[in-house]
């Protein structure tokens, strides 16, 4: 190629005096220069490649204009229009690349070779997929698959892609619905035409090698089978470690996506130690990448974070998690604001994540802080997609709720727990077996705040439906479950029936004393439990002592009987 590139402005000149003549010959070396050279030959710059593709297309539309075009003519437009569209779309102009294939299959009269049509399949199959077209690359990737089976590429065409480059593009469309267990059966059909290649069949397909590898270890990840994931993933490792990046660049992300998906599989063995060095890896490795092009090493970078943040919490490296999560936090928020779909979920957990390290380690404003912003991202995550959303939404107000509880900011602590309470009822009309026992939780977390306002009655609702809720799932379903809940449930209950009746006698309201110890003496009898009926005892011990006269008053008006001398259990 070298040669034919010093003579293009020779060959340009010629084509200015004789476009027949001189256009011809500038056709057939433009399509030298682009043709993929062979493995080791470092491809020229994109917008070189760009430039020479757009011309020949042009060089070749101007030979088919006037006259009767030859047949080598139409042949060099399809071969111009092929070539150019596996540039375009390695450029990122998918749309573009989709236009110049369809028109390379259309070219009136040309006699493209079945290898040169399963390349132009290929980058149609390939484009399809960027654009979120997933059913038609599939079905166009079968197409290529099949094309490439049947095709004896000549000389001039063996560089025009391969049977095992095609199986490949088609198992990452798979996995792109995703269909991964078929992804994975396709890449294992690869890696077995690669263990029977000889040494010099492998020369050309060097890049698809290390593809079908990163890719099949990061199937089986997915897959949860972890143990073949890390045979398959240190098998890549070998190969990305050695020549690989070398020669091919652009596999660079691909080899930090091998990294993170090692790590997990990793963590998943119970390799915590090996784990988290690969995971610091990779994200060393993201760094670079995210330095020399933010486009294509930032998304990589957050995967590789929010690995190494898991793993290190794993072990208990709560500084270092700390400082990993506040890295991926301020790197989700920068990238949500121009892609909010994929990064504003991905910036919620992680500030979830964060606030409860906050919390545990005493950290109490900055783990409310967290807890609110990540909210926030929930709530306009949900706001596009309450379905995928709404119930993490739901989860982390009750968190909000309990959190604002606790650093004595009642009145917030309200407002969050009524609205994750809403939410969870809403999302239990549909699901109902899921929800009921969450709806149980947040009534407490709820009441709590409550409590916190002074809203006794409001309180003694909550704790009294949550009892109800969780006797009825208790009654449909395995009631040791259920049994830790309930009785947090009843002490909490009858802890508040307790300093209900207090402060109404405090007040001077023995009717409404009466009441709560009324409802208080009808829990401990239904209950049987020792705190239950501790509460009791005090309560009813404080009201003779506080005010005998007024409470047995009202108690025999409200029953007719005299206020009870004895309320132990039997």
């Amino acid at each position: 190629m070298g040669v034919v590139w010093i003579l293009l402005p020779l060959l340009r000149t010629l084509a200015r005096v004789s476009v027949r003549a001189g256009g011809q010959l500038l056709g057939i070396a433009l399509l030298r220069c682009l043709t993929p050279m062979w493995v080791l030959v470092r491809p020229q710059a994109m917008a070189r490649r760009l430039a020479w593709g757009e011309e020949a297309v042009a060089v070749y539309r101007a030979l088919m204009v006037g006259g009767r075009p030859r047949q080598g003519h139409r042949n060099g437009l399809a071969r111009s229009l092929a070539l150019y569209a596996h540039v375009l779309q390695l450029s990122g102009r998918y749309e573009e690349a989709l236009a110049a294939a369809d028109e390379s299959l259309a070219v009136p009269g040309a006699r493209a070779s079945a290898t040169q049509n399963a390349y132009t399949l290929h980058v149609r199959a390939q484009a399809l997929a960027e654009t979120d077209r997933l059913d038609e690359a599939l079905t166009v990737a079968r197409e290529c698959v099949a094309a490439y089976r049947h095709a004896v590429p000549r000389r001039r065409d063996r560089s025009l892609g391969s049977h095992l480059g095609a199986l490949c593009t088609y198992a990452w469309v798979l996995g792109r619905f995703p269909r991964v267990a078929e992804s994975v059966a396709v890449y294992l059909e690869c890696h077995a035409l690669l263990r029977d290649m000889s040494l010099w069949q492998l020369i050309p397909v060097q890049s698809v090698q290390g593809r079908v590898r990163i890719e099949l270890t990061g199937g089986l990840c997915d897959l949860g089978r972890y143990d073949e994931a890390v045979a398959a993933g240190t098998d890549a490792r070998k190969w990305t470690d050695s020549l690989g990046p070398r020669l091919y660049p652009e596999l660079q992300p691909l080899r930090a996506q091998l990294l993170t998906d090692l790590a997990w599989s990793y963590g998943a063995t119970h390799d915590l130690p090996r784990a988290c060095d690969t995971a610091e890896q990779a994200v060393a490795l993201c760094r670079a990448l995210a330095e020399r092009d933010p486009a294509t090493g930032e998304p990589c970078l957050v995967l590789a974070l929010e690995c190494l943040a898991h793993h290190l919490g794993e072990l208990d490296v709560l500084a270092g998690e700390r400082r990993v999560l506040r890295e991926l936090v301020d790197l989700c928020a920068r990238l949500a604001r121009t892609l909010p779909d994929d990064y504003e979920p991905r910036l919620a957990t992680a500030l979830d994540v964060l606030a409860f390290r906050h919390w545990r380690q005493g950290a109490h404003r900055k783990a409310v802080e967290a807890t609110e912003r990540s909210a926030d991202a929930y709530r306009s995550a949900a706001g596009r997609n309450p379905q995928a959303y709404e119930p993490e939404l739901a989860r982390v107000l009750a968190d909000l709720s309990a959190r604002q509880c606790g650093r004595g900011n009642a009145d917030a602590a309200v407002a969050n727990g009524r609205e994750a309470l809403a939410i969870t009822r809403r999302l239990a009309e549909s699901e109902g077996d899921t929800y009921q026992p969450l709806i149980a939780e947040r009534l407490q977390f709820f009441a709590q705040a409550l409590r916190r306002t002074g809203d006794g009655p409001g309180a003694l609702a909550c704790y009294e439906e949550a009892e109800t809720v969780i006797r009825a799932l208790m009654a449909d379903a395995d009631p040791e479950s259920h049994e830790a809940e309930l009785a947090a449930i009843l002490s909490a209950l009858a802890a508040t029936l307790r300093t209900t009746a207090e402060a109404h006698l405090t007040a001077g309201r023995a009717d409404e004393a009466v009441t709560a110890l009324r409802r208080l003496l009808a829990l401990a009898r239904r209950a049987d439990r020792s705190d239950v009926h501790a509460a009791c005892l005090t309560a009813f011990a404080r009201a003779r002592a506080q005010a005998p006269d007024e409470v047995g008053q009202a108690w025999q008006r409200a029953t007719t009987d005299p206020f009870p001398s004895f309320v132990y259990r039997a």
